[in-house]
């Protein structure tokens, strides 16, 4: 990793800055001035549908890698220089999908994709969700206790059922989402998929369950007190 970063050491007990991005590229991100042009952060978190080159970019510029789920779309994967046809995810990030990773003292549990809407990868019946968040069980209950928590952030690319989800049919979010906010109560969930165009555009609210829940569309500096405990943890969910 390059000397430059923008990860911050913070005193035991500090407050945590997270730099969020989905779908869409924002120029304050890929630029040659970043990190140093955004204010100081601890982890990054991309909620999908963003180009693999942008994820190796921050990557390059950063000394904590980024955490990542694929979109939809499945922007992130990147063609071989040396074999056209042969496809990879982008070097020096964390892809989440149906894991749970620790990064800057944070417990972070990911889902890829949305709710189907169409024959294509990436895509999932609100069954598959359901089956998906349900083999994290052992591992969340795991970190419970060993942690005392389970999980700290849900990183997804499609919204919970609620106030994020989209009018339109590819849009809708995901009741298994919801049913992981009430079963395991991270403290935030972050995801991409809905654009938001408007400057009214709501960017965050807060569930019935105290979940803060951030469209993280273009980007999004996002303020979390830290973890009174928090160690080294990286497990993968068992294929059902």
């Amino acid at each position: 990793m390059s000397e430059e970063s923008a990860a911050r050491p913070g005193a035991e007990g500090d407050g945590l800055r997270i730099l969020a991005v989905a779908d869409a590229v924002s120029s304050f991100v890929y630029t040659e001035s970043f990190p140093h042009n955004l204010p100081a952060f601890d982890v990054v978190l991309s909620a999908g549908d963003l180009p693999g080159y942008l994820l190796e970019f921050m990557a390059t510029k950063l000394r904590v890698p980024p955490v990542y789920v694929v979109g939809n779309h499945g922007h992130a994967y990147l063609r071989s220089a040396d074999d056209p046809d042969e496809i990879r995810l982008p070097g020096g990030c964390i892809n989440v999908h149906r894991r749970v990773v620790e990064t800057g003292g944070l417990l972070i549990a990911g889902f890829e994709g949305s709710a189907r809407y169409r024959p294509g990868p990436h895509q999932y019946s609100e069954s598959a969700y359901r089956a998906m968040v349900a083999a994290m069980t052992p591992l969340l209950l795991l970190n419970r206790l060993r942690y005392g928590r389970a999980v700290d952030v849900l990183l997804t690319h499609a919204p919970p059922k609620g106030p994020h989800e989209g009018s339109d049919y590819p849009h809708r979010g995901v009741a298994a989402f919801n049913h992981f906010h009430r079963r395991w109560r991270p403290r935030l969930h972050v995801h991409g998929h809905v654009h938001l165009v408007g400057s009214n555009e709501p960017r965050e609210y807060v569930s019935e369950e105290g979940v803060r829940v951030i469209n993280a569309y273009e980007f999004a500096l996002i303020d979390v007190a830290r973890a009174a405990r928090a160690a080294r943890h990286e497990a993968s969910a068992p294929v059902p």
